[in-house]
């Protein structure tokens, strides 16, 4: 074997062992002496299509109300607990207006398919709105359904606020072209990290949203 090949094989074989497949799925990443493992959540997310209506509130004031229905299934062999919690209120990034919007997590009626909002879902909804926290804990295989809603003015000068997909952080690529209001890539074992992306006519922002966490671990 002459110097040349023996150089290779070499290259290969340092190569190799910088990034391996763990038997679980996840990545290892060699740095030095370290070694950073990146972890999967666990839970399936899977989110739909938008749907809305209008709403006045106890107060006579008009507003929209556009969500999005979410299935979030335990696929591992843990108890997952998820936490959802939004700020009271947003501002619209770079319009310049002193408007504001609200980002709201709702129950399970409003996710299902062909239900109609009633009386009693809209009376709930200052109840959402004054506490935007969800907390669930999902036993293995088994999912919790729900909705995650914005709230804005319906006489708003700005383009509408549109959920559009809840995620773990550690489960997605990055979005390159939103506006991150979260810290990317802080994902820990024993705490993930939860993100909506939402939309604003062509422009999209990332809110950070909550936490994914493991109490059996």
């Amino acid at each position: 074997m002459n110097f040349s090949t023996i150089v290779g094989f070499l290259t290969v074989l340092i190569a190799c062992s910088g990034n391996q497949q763990t038997p679980n799925g996840e990545l290892q990443i060699e740095s030095g002496a370290k070694q950073q493992q990146l972890p999967k959540s666990g839970l399936l997310i899977e989110n739909r299509i938008n749907r809305g209506i209008d709403y006045t509130d106890p107060k006579r004031m008009d507003y929209n109300i556009r969500y999005i229905p979410i299935t979030i299934t335990n696929d591992s062999t843990i108890s997952i607990h998820v936490q959802i919690v939004f700020s009271k209120e947003y501002n619209y990034p770079h319009s310049g207006s002193d408007e504001k919007f609200k980002l709201i997590p709702l129950s399970s009626e409003w996710a299902l398919d062909g239900v109609e909002i009633s009386e009693s879902m809209i009376d709930e909804l200052p109840v959402y709105i004054e506490n935007p926290v969800l907390s669930e804990t999902i036993e293995p295989g088994e999912k919790i359904v729900l909705a995650i809603g914005s709230l804005y003015p319906r006489s708003t000068k700005t383009a509408g606020v549109l959920p559009r997909m809840l995620f773990a952080q550690s489960d997605t690529g990055i979005f390159p072209d939103c506006e991150w209001l979260m810290e990317k890539d802080q994902s820990l074992n024993q705490q993930i990290p939860m993100g909506l992306k939402i939309i604003f006519g062509e422009r999209c922002m990332i809110i950070p949203c909550g936490q994914v966490s493991y109490p059996e671990r």
